[in-house]
């Protein structure tokens, strides 16, 4: 291997390259997020890199003064709107003493000194927008969400998504040259913003729908905290457009019978194999299945602790059928491990589902078995997935009562599987009564229960 030649200040070999790197300031690291900056260069001779380091080292340097004036107009903004905060609280003022010249207003000797200061700071255009954001004549348009997080129990994911339509409103701002503050956004704004990112770039509706969502529940709590008057995402939904009638669409579906023999005799994965059959004999959803611990698997019943809905809080009896699988998953293993243990560990603040690794190769092994289904090419997902055996062992367990199974009724159906059966359907099929049965009759027996589980048979 050649001796590599040593290089001069601000540059490193990285493997057969130079690179270029810059150290970040200690105060700017948190704002940064490391404390280098590094660009590799397209040579490997040492002097052409030294000529070529001058612009690169001068274009990472305003790359982070970019990020320094972005910290401290952050921090401006934080400081502008509490000075909005204590104006609106009537708090804001100066300790003066003596006597004061008639009309003297301390809110507003208060709002000009801060003003004043800031200019001196940081500029007359710093100051003025510190003025328009104490004032509450403009709000930058993501200055408050950190603020609605702290106060609202999100997920991580919903986080992101809120925090990603608010970066194409920003963007499309930025085109359109509209301001990018929260008083800028009229009903009208909204409209055209609608027009221009969805229906003109024919964004899926659903997936329109979802950024809407997020913005209005945004603005919805920017009017209960901060004042703003108008939500304009109200009302603002896309409609799905009307198909016609010979355009075939896919709705999803349980597994067929023939699908549920094919599956069991040909998923290739033991884990994949067992975590089939334990949603296929329960009605349990995937997360459910992952979810259990040995403690929640005893006494001959399945406990789910952790569900979408309070009505998937539940205890069901366990299929016979499980029975040889849970006996030797739960041998000899603390109450608090898991089922599944071999699923990897999920690290903190992850937005991926245990089961996640589960679903996919599922997923694979399903097609791989030919059981696919879509109405068209158009389709994005398969009628049939993972999900699928819990819509089978509903249709199994309906087709029980068909057939004259005695001991349990829909409701008994809709409780084993968590569903709220007031709203009176299951799956799709009409529950009479719905309200009456669902909540003022109480819970369904676990004899009943079993009796509903027991009428599930793989074919």
């Amino acid at each position: 291997m050649p001796v590599q030649k040593k290089l001069g200040t601000n540059l490193e070999w990285h493997g057969n390259r130079i690179r270029v790197v810059i150290r970040v300031p200690p105060s700017m690291v948190p704002e940064v997020g490391k404390t280098k900056l590094k660009e590799p260069l397209n040579t490997t001779d040492v002097l052409e890199a030294e000529r070529e380091k001058v612009d690169v080292i001068k274009r990472l340097r305003a790359s982070l003064h970019g990020t320094k004036a972005t910290a401290v107009r952050a921090s401006l903004t934080e400081q502008a709107l509490e000075v909005k905060r204590l104006r609106d609280e009537g708090q804001l003022h100066l300790d003066r003493t003596g006597p004061q010249e008639e009309g003297y207003d301390p809110e507003d000797d208060a709002l000009h000194e801060t003003i004043e200061a800031v200019e001196r700071r940081h500029g007359a255009e710093e100051a003025e927008r510190f003025a328009a954001v104490a004032l509450g004549i403009s709000t930058p348009l993501t200055a408050l969400v950190d603020r609605w997080f702290a106060e609202k129990d999100l997920s991580i994911g919903y986080k992101d998504d809120i925090r990603r339509s608010l970066a194409r409103l920003e963007a499309w701002c930025g085109r359109t040259r509209t301001p990018k503050t929260v008083e800028a956004i009229t009903q009208r704004v909204a409209g055209r913003y609608i027009h221009d990112q969805f229906v003109s770039a024919g964004v899926d509706v659903k997936t329109a729908n979802k950024d809407l969502s997020c913005l209005r529940s945004y603005w919805r709590w920017l009017r209960k905290r901060h004042g703003t008057k108008e939500n304009p995402w109200l009302e603002q939904s896309l409609e799905k457009p009307k198909r016609r009638r010979e355009v075939a669409v896919g709705e999803k579906r349980p597994f067929s019978d023939d699908e549920v023999r094919r599956l069991m005799a040909g998923i290739r994965s033991q884990r994949e194999r067992e975590f089939s059959l334990m949603s296929a004999l329960s009605g349990l959803r995937l997360e459910e299945v992952a979810g259990l611990r040995v403690k929640d698997c005893a006494n001959g019943c399945l406990r789910v602790t952790d569900a979408k809905t309070p009505s998937g809080l539940r205890t069901i009896p366990a299929h016979p059928a499980l029975s040889e699988l849970i006996a030797r998953r739960t041998n000899g293993k603390d109450p608090e491990a898991y089922l599944f243990n071999e699923l990897p560990e999920q690290r903190e603040g992850s937005k991926r589902d245990r089961s996640a690794p589960v679903g996919q190769a599922f997923t694979r092994e399903r097609r791989r078995l030919g059981i696919e289904e879509r109405a068209s090419l158009a389709q994005r997902q398969s009628n049939v997935d993972f999900h699928s055996w819990r819509r089978w062992f509903v249709r199994k367990a309906v087709e029980g009562l068909e057939r004259g199974a005695k001991g349990y009724t829909p409701w008994t159906i809709a409780n084993v599987v968590g569903h709220k059966a007031e709203n009176g359907t299951l799956e799709g099929i009409p529950l009479p009564l719905g309200m009456t049965m669902g909540r003022y009759a109480g819970a369904t027996s676990l004899e009943a229960m079993r009796a509903c589980v027991e009428a599930v048979k793989l074919p």
